[in-house]
């Protein structure tokens, strides 16, 4: 296969952490731009309205109460590597990184900044590569309330040869709803 250096170089770039400057701003404006330099989307606090632009966003704001809310990379080119962006963002109600290539368990020991204060209920994992391993991680995501892993090919298979990580996401996530394939849903809010 033909790998285009440009795409390779940018996805580098856009995922690389700037530590200096996550000090100077705080956590949720360099998330965001993150996002939006990578292809997502995002919106934040104080408004119903995404953000899909890097250039849309506002450059002079750095206001505790303007918080990353809402963030949508379905289809982008984030990478666990970069996902030290969202280490410490605590105000995070709902993440897609649905069908990013990617995202893999890597990815995951960066989500609990908004798990662990309770504000993130929704994530979408679909299509992305992570593995039974990772389920380890999103079974300690107790504020979830609707969990997307359906469609990672490294997955596929999951229920058959892993029941014993069924019973654990059952276990330890027993509000929360997760869609494991297109066609079955491990359990429903009570």
């Amino acid at each position: 296969a033909v790998v285009s250096t440009q795409s390779t170089g940018r996805r580098w770039k856009n995922n690389r952490v700037d530590e200096q400057r996550l000090k100077y701003m705080g956590a949720d404006k360099p998330a965001a731009e993150w996002i939006l330099l990578n292809r997502g989307r995002v919106k934040m606090s104080g408004s119903n309205k995404w953000i899909t632009s890097f250039w849309d966003f506002p450059q002079d704001v750095f206001s505790d109460s303007f918080r990353l809310t809402h963030i949508d990379a379905s289809g982008s080119e984030v990478s666990s590597v970069g996902f030290r962006h969202i280490k410490n963002v605590p105000y995070i109600k709902a993440a897609s990184f649905a069908n990013c290539k990617y995202v893999d368990d890597a990815a995951l020991s960066h989500l609990h900044g908004s798990a662990d204060t309770g504000s993130l209920k929704v994530l979408n994992l679909c299509n992305t590569n992570i593995t039974p391993l990772a389920l380890h991680q999103l079974a300690e995501l107790h504020s979830l309330k609707h969990l997307d892993i359906s469609e990672c090919r490294l997955l596929a298979q999951m229920p058959a040869n892993h029941p014993e990580l069924i019973e654990l996401l059952k276990t330890k996530l027993p509000k929360c709803t997760v869609v494991i394939s297109s066609n079955k849903v491990l359990r429903e809010k009570a």
